[in-house]
């Protein structure tokens, strides 16, 4: 039973580690590595993260209402949203604020608010409504392995620049305990629905990533095209 649930599970997990291998290649990463991302760069990634942070709670709640078939996905996410809002410690929005204002940003520009209204109207969506158990939980797992391999190469960037404990809190506490949480979770997904779910982690993975990729993607672009 237990060599089968390994094989069941296999799949997600060797397409985990290909989403790794490509986010620590991507140039933005590869940038911040060799210390020659601009400051404006930097900028508009702090900002980026404070907003994801100002998204993250209300996303999980939602979330965890699907979560109706496995107690592990449903505890995760219930630990994410403690870990967020800071009920045993500082919250990842306070840790986003003191960060942004540490770097002088006192407003949000209107592109940041266009994102927010673009997030919101996403929860909206016949997509978001239909995602399944088994999609969210591929997409979770995709969010909280992966953000902090990119705050880890970016984060020393900011060491110059102002307070960097929201990174620093998001690469040691998610790499070492939401990620093995999702981990833990898609497993019992995959426990409780069977083999035929994967296609479906793997399908809320794929989205994951994609969105993972976004951030990345967009500022690596307006870098380039300012030189």
């Amino acid at each position: 039973m237990r060599l089968h649930f390994q094989n069941d599970t296999e799949p997600i997990f060797t397409l985990l580690e290909g989403y790794r291998r490509e986010l620590l290649a991507h140039p933005l990463l590869e940038a911040a590595r060799n210390r020659t991302l601009t400051e404006q760069t930097l900028h508009e990634f702090a900002v980026a993260q404070y907003l994801d942070s100002l998204a993250w709670i209300p996303m999980l709640a939602q979330m965890r209402s699907k979560a109706t078939r496995s107690r592990r996905l449903r505890d995760a996410i219930s630990d994410n949203i403690a870990h967020e809002a800071g009920l045993s410690g500082t919250s990842h929005v306070t840790l986003a604020v003191e960060m942004l204002r540490s770097m002088g940003i006192r407003q949000l520009p209107e592109t940041a608010l266009a994102e927010l209204a673009r997030v919101s109207t996403e929860w909206l969506s016949d997509e978001f409504a239909s995602a399944t158990e088994a999609e969210l939980a591929g997409w979770l797992l995709v969010a909280e392995s992966l953000v902090p391999v990119m705050f880890a190469a970016v984060g020393p960037c900011f060491d110059a620049l102002g307070d960097t404990r929201y990174f620093s809190e998001h690469v040691h506490i998610d790499s070492d305990e939401h990620a093995r949480w999702m981990a833990e979770a898609v497993a019992d997904v995959v426990a409780q629905y069977g083999p035929t779910c994967v296609p479906e982690i793997t399908s809320g993975m794929a989205e994951g990533w994609q969105e993972t990729l976004e951030v990345p993607d967009s500022l690596w672009g307006r870098q380039c095209a300012s030189r």
